[in-house]
């Protein structure tokens, strides 16, 4: 026992974690710092005034205008992370408990498109959604229209397909993990005490699971949240959302302390979902130490 506290006691085993804590202070807390000092100036022009000024927080709060846009963007968020769990969560679950044959192979495939580029993606589901696109395409050629279909891009419906396709291998990555941690001798005995597989889903494998799933959740919220890009080449004027509000104060605008107060509060946002659902994810393995 001495030896081991001794052991990770030592000074050489608390060195080991420098290149980490310079890591998290360079990338992280340093611009943090930065963007939240910022968020107290304002801007002149094309200049930045470093009075500090609660201005910037005070027209996110006075102006209706960006509270919808965050409503907005909130919603879609949620239903993002709703449908990417239930588009992952049966596929992880077929390939945990269901294959043998084909199992590696479809693993692969929804972790593919982690490995092609982002804007690849985006510009893929634009050809498919589109006026000329794969689905007016199809319909088409089966006669059920004769003109293009402009529902399908330019809207929020665009914006949610192309997120939720995003998100789902976020989600699926977690929650494939937890299913394969559940030893498979807790079914057994479940099934040995009469269980059905429907029952055993629901007491058995959903619970063990549940750290995968609100891990999933945390991982393809934050990202419908924040990003700018889909809503900006498939959202059109109805796609604006609080990701695109930050990056035109950066951009157009050029107002960079009121972008920074935007980002500021969507980093709050963030880190409070963070913060609730952190108990959920500390449960893993809790099941199986009782």
């Amino acid at each position: 026992m001495d030896t081991k506290k001794s052991r990770f006691d030592s000074p050489k085993s608390y060195t080991r974690g420098i290149p980490i804590v310079v890591w998290l202070l360079v990338l992280v807390v340093v611009p943090l710092i930065f963007t939240f000092t910022m968020s107290f100036y304002q801007s002149a022009g094309l200049e930045i005034e470093k009075t500090l000024t609660l201005k910037n927080y005070k027209l996110f709060f006075t102006d209706p205008v960006y509270s919808r846009i965050l409503f907005k963007s909130l919603r879609l968020a949620l239903g993002v992370s709703v449908l990417s769990i239930a588009m992952a969560y049966p596929i992880a679950y077929m390939v945990s408990f269901k294959m043998v044959r084909g199992r590696n192979l479809l693993f692969m495939m929804c972790i593919i498109p982690l490995w092609v580029s982002y804007l690849v993606r985006i510009i893929a589901w634009r050809s498919i959604l589109g006026n000329r696109g794969l689905i007016n395409s199809a319909l088409m050629a089966l006669g059920l229209i004769e003109d293009p279909l402009r529902i399908f891009l330019y809207n929020r419906f665009a914006i949610a397909v192309t997120l939720t396709y995003i998100c789902i291998p976020f989600v699926f990555i977690p929650v494939y993990t937890s299913l394969e941690k559940i030893p498979r001798n807790i079914l057994n005995a479940a099934s040995d005490l009469g269980a059905n597989e429907f029952s055993s889903f629901l007491n058995v494998v959903l619970p063990l699971s549940l750290p995968g799933l609100i891990t999933g959740f945390i991982f393809s919220f934050i990202i419908a949240l924040g990003d700018y890009i889909i809503p900006l080449q498939l959202g059109g004027t109805q796609g604006i959302m609080f990701g695109n509000l930050i990056w035109s104060q950066f951009g157009f605008a050029f107002n960079w302390p009121f972008g920074a107060a935007l980002g500021f509060v969507l980093f709050v946002i963030s880190v409070t979902i963070l913060g609730l659902t952190a108990k959920f994810g500390s449960t893993e393995g809790g099941f199986l130490s009782e």
